[in-house]
């Protein structure tokens, strides 16, 4: 992967994270969590041709560890099991529908939720959090790609 590719991931992700401070505490209220950042990661790592290394996204993770004053570590962890589903199943998932990716994106991203909250926000864990955020986030990872076949000239314009 070239350094200007990985300097532009980067701050896509940090600029994913900014929005989903802002937007989160909204869909607070309805119980969803809707990880910008881990999905735009998740995009980056399903649409490169080579696949993110272990090391890039475990230092992915721990720029995030410290932009999101998380445990440092925590995001390092669950970007390299991510990468490494991703990157074990990237063949299969041309063989996939646009719904069957989303719903596994919707998967992956409950499972972030649910792991970032079993380490930093233990007293408010909840099922229901967790089955909402689901659904959120399939919906959402469904819009986005169907989005994307629907009005290509938006995503072919900015290279995306």
């Amino acid at each position: 992967m070239r350094e200007d590719s990985m300097l532009k991931i980067l701050f896509l992700i940090v600029l994913a994270y900014n929005i989903e401070v802002f937007i989160n505490p909204i869909f607070n209220n309805v119980n969803i969590i809707i990880p910008f950042s881990f999905l735009t990661y998740s995009y980056f790592a399903y649409k490169d041709k080579n696949g993110f290394t272990a090391s890039s996204s475990f230092s992915i993770g721990l720029l995030m560890d410290l932009v999101s004053g998380s445990y440092i570590g925590l995001n390092g962890l669950i970007y390299c099991m991510t990468t490494y589903i991703i990157n074990s199943y990237k063949y299969v998932f041309r063989l996939f529908s646009y719904l069957q990716i989303s719903i596994f994106f919707g998967i992956i991203a409950s499972t972030y939720v649910a792991l970032t909250h079993l380490f930093l926000n233990i007293n408010n864990f909840s099922y229901l959090t967790l089955l909402i955020s689901f659904i959120g986030n399939t919906i959402f990872s469904f819009l986005i790609s169907i989005a994307r076949v629907y009005k290509p000239i938006i995503f072919k314009r900015r290279g995306l």
